[in-house]
Formats: C-alpha cells, sequence, structure tokens
C-alpha cells in the first residue's frame, strides 16, 4: 500500500461531521480506483472549479499508463463514511484517502484547442497519484496508517534475503543432481565388465572357429571338383 512516512507533522483534526465529495483516479498501470475524499464545506467553489475542468475532456478514457479522474458534486457521503472507506484493504497501490482541510483553486492548464488526450495528460500531470495532496491539507490519518521507512527497507532486506538463498539451494541442488548423474554414468560394476568382456572374448573365439570351419568346408568343395 502507499501510506508511507516516519512521522505526522501536523496533527489531523480527524473531523467527523459534514459532506464529502468524491473526486476518483483510475489508473491504468495499476489497474486501481483511488478516492479521495474532500471535505465540501468551505471547498465549494475550489470543487466546482474541479468540475468545470473535468467536464473539458469530451471522451474520458485511460491513455497508456496514465490517469483519469471523476468527481461528483451531487452525492456525498459522510465524514463517517468517508473515514471507514480509508480503512479498506482492496488496493495494492494506495489506500483511499480523506482530507478535513482547506482545497486551493487548482489550474490544470486546459484549453478548448488542446485535443482529447492532451487534455488528459495535463490533468494526470497536475494530480496524478494522489498529487490533490499538493493542494489541500489536513488528511485524515492515524498512527496506524503509516508504514515507517525502516520497516519496508527491512521488509525489502528480507525478500532479498529469502530470494538469494532460494537462488544459492537452487544452485546447489542443481551441481548435486550434476555429481549424481556422472556417478550413475561411471559406476558399472567390474563383475560387470569382466562379463561384458568374457562375453566379446568368447563370441570373438566362436567366430573365428566358425570362419575356420567355413574356409575347411569350402576347401574340401574344391577338392571334390577337381577329382571328379
Amino acid at each position: 500500500m502507499f501510506k508511507e512516512d516516519n512521522i505526522i507533522e501536523n496533527l489531523p483534526s480527524h473531523n467527523m461531521e459534514g459532506e464529502y465529495v468524491v473526486l476518483m483516479e483510475t489508473n491504468g498501470k495499476e489497474c486501481e480506483s483511488w478516492y479521495y475524499f474532500i471535505k465540501k464545506e468551505g471547498n465549494e467553489e475550489a470543487l466546482e472549479d474541479i468540475a468545470r475542468q473535468l467536464n473539458m475532456i469530451e471522451s474520458n478514457h485511460i491513455v497508456d499508463e496514465l490517469s483519469v479522474f471523476d468527481i461528483d458534486l451531487v452525492h456525498t457521503v459522510s465524514a463517517k463514511t468517508a473515514k471507514e472507506m480509508t480503512k479498506l484493504e482492496l488496493n495494492s497501490y494506495m489506500f483511499h484517502r480523506k482530507f478535513d482541510g482547506k482545497l486551493k483553486k487548482i489550474d490544470m492548464g486546459l484549453k478548448k484547442k488542446n485535443k482529447n488526450d492532451r487534455k488528459i495528460f495535463k490533468v494526470f500531470d497536475v494530480l496524478g497519484y494522489g498529487q490533490i495532496e499538493d493542494y489541500i491539507d489536513d488528511e485524515d490519518l492515524d498512527s496506524e496508517d503509516l508504514i515507517s521507512n525502516s520497516q519496508n527497507s527491512s521488509s525489502e532486506e528480507e525478500s532479498n534475503s529469502n530470494s538469494n538463498s532460494n537462488s544459492n539451494s537452487s544452485s546447489d541442488e542443481s551441481s548435486d543432481n550434476t555429481i549424481d548423474k556422472k556417478k550413475i554414468k561411471s559406476s558399472i560394476p567390474p563383475s560387470l565388465l569382466n562379463s561384458n568382456s568374457n562375453s566379446n572374448s568368447n563370441s570373438n573365439s566362436n567366430n573365428n572357429s566358425n570362419n575356420s570351419n567355413n574356409n575347411s568346408n569350402s576347401s574340401n568343395n574344391k577338392k571334390n571338383k577337381s577329382s571328379k
């Protein structure tokens, strides 16, 4: 998950009153949607400005590995629901997030002459991967939501150690298998070797004897023909 930090610099207000607007980011690379719950009271104008700019995009579709954004100003959720949604462990990259602070006006630099995909890219460049945090403060985070850098590094080191161990183990097993095969190929019992040798010797002797008999018969046949 994406929540990672060592400390919470400014203690959050943990506001549990009022209504919250949902800004949704859907990312093509991670194949996930992330909800940003933004307090409506006091942020109406900035939220409407976001909606106005997003509405300039005629066909809101995912381009390559970028994100697309949607905002719903009509249907809001309670602070309790917003908080509960941040606890869901459904995504692998980033949690849903709740913001209780003041939202600044955001200029995404969209122009009517811009092509549709160009507008999508501009919005992603400003808001992609949770950059809404740059325009609003007071994110509602609990200490248990955070993963310290030391824990993350320790986890990565352990993973790398296990990977190396498995690799070495596989290498050793492969080496052992090679040695065993060599042993199998060279471990012919001496008795079998002698047996084969004697068998070959007898075979050669029999062949020589047969050849000799054949030659003798051939010679006798010639003599008989001559006497006739």
